[in-house]
């Protein structure tokens, strides 16, 4: 019983730290070409894009409960809420980028 109590605590102390840093997904490299992709190329690509919005949607969920846990704590300035924004806003554009890329090498594919 003791051993589950300090297990218990031990969770309990560390795991506002394991979810401290939220980290910003990598953006796809090389989008493949929809003008010379195949069918399975052009699968794989939705996959990697949808995971890494997927990835990206859980960022800003972690920057918004960043967001929120400083508020409510009273432990919060300036100059991280402005991080904040800017890592957000960050997020934001390279969503943005990537489903452009993606939409346009669908257009290309399927104008072909």
């Amino acid at each position: 019983m003791r051993f589950f109590a300090a297990i218990f605590l031990s969770t309990m102390i560390w795991a506002p730290f394991a979810k401290a840093a939220c980290i910003l997904p990598l953006m796809p490299k090389d989008i493949v070409d929809g003008e010379i992709a195949d069918f399975d190329d052009m699968n794989v690509a939705k996959r990697r894009v949808e995971r890494y919005l997927d990835d990206s949607q859980r960022y800003l969920k972690c920057l918004d409960a960043m967001d929120k846990t400083a508020l409510g704590t009273g432990r919060d300035n300036d100059e991280r809420r402005r991080k904040r924004i800017a890592n957000y806003n960050a997020a934001m554009k390279n969503m943005s980028e990537v489903i452009s890329t993606y939409n346009a090498n669908v257009s290309d594919f399927n104008q072909r």
